[in-house]
């Protein structure tokens, strides 16, 4: 019979070989699921692509647009929020926020019309500031986003600086104050 001694050498060699191999497959889960500016770029780029090939089709009509974007591309809560606001401003028959286009910042586009993200400044895994180069109608101008992971994915969760969100909010707060809410929960 082997002594006490070697067994438990033995038992506790056996235990820290499988602590090691745990803390190797958990530490590269961590590393591959973090965030990557570049994953982000890719992403950005997409959702301008996507919805300037649709704007840039001859037929197109923001009225008869085949597909919702915003529903697509924006984060669950700022789709919510600019739902809402939207439906308001149905209701009132006039812009309350979206005095332009949210895609292209203005409300005319040329056949030039393109975008491309400018940098991606990471706040975390979950968070990103990117700043997209919108070129229109012969200009180039900066539209900043923030855009946040959730549901698998990158999406936009605020526009204009940063400001959007916060003017959506404050409008809701003014309009239900003269009793005016959106029918969109």
């Amino acid at each position: 019979m082997p002594p006490l001694f070697s067994i438990f050498a033995i038992i506790t060699s056996l235990y820290m070989k499988q602590i090691f191999v745990c803390v190797l497959v958990l530490f590269s889960f961590v590393l591959n699921s973090c965030a990557k500016p570049e994953d982000v770029e890719k992403r950005v780029n997409e959702m301008y692509s996507n919805v300037f090939t649709e704007y840039l089709k001859p037929d197109f009509s923001p009225a008869r647009m085949s597909v919702n974007f915003d529903s697509l591309y924006f984060s669950e809560d700022f789709y919510r929020l600019d739902s809402q606001i939207g439906d308001i401003e149905n209701q009132l028959g006039g812009p309350v926020v979206h005095d332009a286009d949210d895609w292209i910042c203005a409300q005319d586009y040329g056949k030039d019309l393109s975008a491309k993200v400018n940098s991606v400044k990471m706040r975390g895994n979950k968070k990103a500031l990117v700043s997209v180069i919108i070129h229109n109608c012969g200009h180039d101008f900066e539209q900043n986003l923030t855009v946040v992971y959730e549901r698998g994915n990158w999406f936009i969760d605020d526009m204009f600086d940063g400001t959007r969100r916060q003017r959506i909010i404050d409008e809701l707060k003014r309009l239900k104050q003269e009793g005016i809410e959106p029918r969109i929960k």
